[in-house]
């Protein structure tokens, strides 16, 4: 069996990698795309040889020629249409962040799981080759006890109203800023390698734009393991810090960048330097495990409840900072 993907939201990241990323799994056939721009749809639909292009989410989701959707729209869509193409039989992979809020995904995976269809999420560096290197050498004690970890990401995200993806910084359709859009991703990371948090404080502000959502986010964390955590994301930097460390009491790991894959292995007075570079194209296992959840009736790598996680402790975060 063949996984027919229609995709909806056709903006930057699926037309730099998810498209291309759907084409070269061999478990999967790109059929359907919908983008509410008609000569961008257009163009889109030729550059990758859709059959199916059309300004409708409706219409891809009810196509009997499709099996799974990718939401890629924004956020404030990602409920209502999980759920209208999961009550369809389709199958869903959802952009991050998974919904608006964590009650929202509670109603997305209830959905799914009643359709009997799989609902993954869109965080791919759980993917990572240097984020599987670091969980080994964690688990075989080579850093110690796990003290804290910490990231810190930006991103040169500069827009203007009338410009695609203006909606990352508008509140009512992205739920938040920096936070939603990219430290999600690595709080995606944290809570899968150490665990649930069990307090979370956050100062979350615009400081250097005109948005009315963050462009500036820090998180302290505790988990539930006494771990403790920070994140740090901003919108605005022509630089990326991209950086992930953990700290143990015998030594540290570091991955700058974390999306080049390069790990530094400091144990004592020692440091050792790896290469552990992701996929050429970052959503291709991503893609390739959906699908392959898909035809072996399992759960997918990134499930719903991780996305829902992830969305919890940002809703905890915003929560903070309007107190503070």
């Amino acid at each position: 069996m063949t996984v027919r993907w229609g995709i909806i939201g056709c903006g930057d990241v699926v037309k730099k990698r998810v498209a291309a990323a759907i084409q070269s799994d061999p478990n999967s056939k790109l059929v359907a795309a919908c983008r509410r721009d008609e000569a961008k749809l257009r163009k889109f639909a030729e550059e990758f040889g859709v059959s199916l292009a059309t300004t409708s989410a409706d219409a891809v989701i009810k196509s009997a020629e499709i099996d799974a959707v990718y939401i890629a729209t924004p956020v404030n869509l990602h409920g209502p249409q999980t759920i209208a193409a999961a009550e369809a039989g389709k199958h869903v992979l959802v952009e991050k962040p998974m919904a608006m809020s964590s009650a929202e995904c509670d109603a997305m995976i209830t959905a799914c799981a009643k359709a009997d269809v799989r609902l993954g999420v869109a965080y791919y560096r759980p993917f990572y080759p240097v984020i599987h290197r670091m969980q080994e050498l964690i688990g075989a004690g080579r850093i110690g006890t796990v003290l804290s970890v910490s990231a810190t990401t930006c991103t040169p995200f500069a827009i203007n109203p009338d410009e695609d993806g203006y909606w990352r910084v508008l509140p009512g359709a992205g739920g938040g800023g920096a936070l939603m859009d990219i430290g999600s991703h690595r709080l995606d990371l944290f809570l899968r390698m150490f665990g649930p948090v069990a307090d979370v404080k956050a100062q979350c502000g615009t400081v250097a734009a005109n948005y009315q959502a963050d462009d500036v986010a820090t998180l302290a964390l505790q988990f539930e393991s006494g771990i403790h955590g920070v994140l740090h994301c901003c919108f605005g930097p022509t630089t990326d810090p991209d950086e992930f460390a953990i700290l143990g009491t015998k030594g540290r790991l570091v991955s700058r960048p974390l999306n080049g894959g390069e790990l530094v292995i400091e144990h004592g007075r020692e440091q050792t330097v790896e290469q552990h570079p992701p996929a050429a194209n970052f959503n291709a296992p991503l893609i390739a495990d959906f699908s392959a959840a898909i035809l072996e009736s399992r759960s997918p790598f990134v499930s719903g409840k991780a996305g829902r996680d992830v969305n919890q402790v940002m809703e905890q975060a915003y929560a903070s900072a309007k107190r503070s």
